[in-house]
């Protein structure tokens, strides 16, 4: 009887460490372009954790624009795998990008930039900041129930290691997600532009020149 009770505890074990092993299902996260570029392809394949900062991580990106491709961003975190479209300059391209009608977001490492650098908040303020943009009016498409398209321009000092910038890739994939599940799914697009340098340095533009009487064309 003695020799059945050891038994039946050692099989109890065996099925506790199998269990152990049994990894837990991990839930895939895509930005709302990814797949369609994935489908022209279009798009190449930058795993985060083959880069240890964020300057390596624009590199490799800067290569895949000279090629024509987009950078599809691919790191898992909590139980979640990522696929994160991003766009960098092409290090060889004199091309400037310009960005009119759209809704300019700033991160520096992991804050969110506010009124020309003025202000800095936490990522986790994303959140508010969109809530912020969807209660005015000016900031949907005319005659849509859609938000202007989003420009995210992010830069993350090479102090830091590349899990900071898997955090930030991380919020920014989650909040608008939730948008755009709760309404449609181009509600609210967005790209993220990954920068060479830290552009809330960059001061404000002059204010307009007040017109006065005397330079009124007759």
């Amino acid at each position: 009887m003695k020799n059945l009770n050891y038994i039946l505890i050692f099989f109890l074990i065996l099925s506790s460490c199998s269990n152990l092993d049994e990894k837990k299902p991990v839930y895939e996260l895509y930005s709302q372009d990814f797949k369609k570029f994935q489908l022209d392809n279009e798009i190449g394949i930058v795993d985060l954790d083959s880069v240890s900062n964020f300057s390596e991580l624009r590199k490799k990106m800067g290569e895949l624009t000279c090629e024509g491709k987009i950078s599809g961003l691919k790191f898992e975190l909590n139980d979640t795998r990522y696929y994160i479209t991003g766009f960098s300059d092409c290090p060889t391209s004199g091309e400037i990008g310009c960005y009119f009608r759209r809704n300019l977001f700033t991160i520096r490492n992991d804050s969110l930039i506010l009124g020309y650098g003025k202000e800095k908040k936490s990522i986790s303020y994303l959140k508010t900041e969109l809530n912020n943009i969807m209660e005015k009016p000016h900031n949907f498409k005319y005659n849509e129930n859609k938000v202007k398209p989003a420009i995210i321009h992010f830069y993350v000092e090479d102090k830091y290691p590349i899990s900071k910038t898997k955090t930030v890739l991380k919020e920014i994939a989650e909040q608008f997600s939730a948008l755009n599940s709760k309404n449609d799914s181009e509600f609210f697009k967005y790209n993220i532009l990954f920068e060479g340098h830290d552009i809330s340095n960059i001061p404000p533009p002059p204010p307009q020149p007040i017109a006065n009487e005397f330079d009124i064309d007759e």
